[in-house]
């Protein structure tokens, strides 16, 4: 790993999360950059120093999601902060599937709490934004499992068209262009999902 390599990881992985139109899967990561302009960065040794903490591809690409998928996109000038980011996100990527169960969990008993029915949990509702956005802006659930929940119930392309929800189009982008980062099993997932929809339903 170098620090230039780092730094292009940086730069695809920052547009796949902040802009609709470049997909890091699709595209493979490929960005215009050349290495001369790199060198001419004040910041280049940060980058460098990066690059030797997280000298295997897989492990400094992981350590950008985690920070680039929560809005965070101060990672070199914040180590600090980022570190724990990105040891909180090998948490829930290590148990992804109790972190998503529990979330359900969670989904539930504050929709029952509220008398909430699916609609007004995952649609815009009389100018309200859906439950489960309130949820996840309040900490109370993590965006992988709103990206695990979209595969069964598809809402995030609907929240992208809501007029309502454009303060909140940053935050929505970003739970979407995680999709590709987040690895579950579908057949642990799936009947704990159906009986949750049978019983908000």
């Amino acid at each position: 790993m170098t620090g230039f390599k780092a730094f292009r990881y940086y730069i695809a992985l920052k547009l796949h999360f902040t802009k609709d139109k470049f997909n890091v899967f699709e595209n493979k990561g490929h960005i215009k950059g050349s290495y001369s302009a790199f060198e001419a960065r004040n910041d280049k040794y940060l980058f460098e120093k990066l690059a030797r903490k997280f000298p295997k591809d897989q492990d400094i690409i992981q350590f950008i999601v985690a920070n680039l998928s929560i809005g965070n996109d101060n990672i070199i000038y914040g180590m600090e902060e980022a570190e724990e980011n990105y040891i909180q996100w090998q948490k829930r990527k290590q148990s992804i599937t109790h972190t998503f169960l529990n979330d359900i969990n969670t989904i539930q008993l504050e929709s029952e709490k509220n008398n909430y029915n699916l609609d007004q949990i995952i649609n815009c509702t009389l100018n309200q934004f859906p439950y489960i956005i309130k949820l996840y802006l309040g900490k109370l659930i993590c965006m992988e499992s709103i990206v695990i929940l979209n595969d069964f119930v598809p809402m995030i392309a609907r929240w992208k068209e809501e007029p309502s929800l454009m303060l909140l189009e940053n935050d929505i982008l970003r739970i979407e262009k995680l999709k590709g980062f987040v690895k579950y099993d579908r057949n642990k997932i799936e009947k704990q999902v159906n009986e949750f929809l049978t019983t908000i339903y």
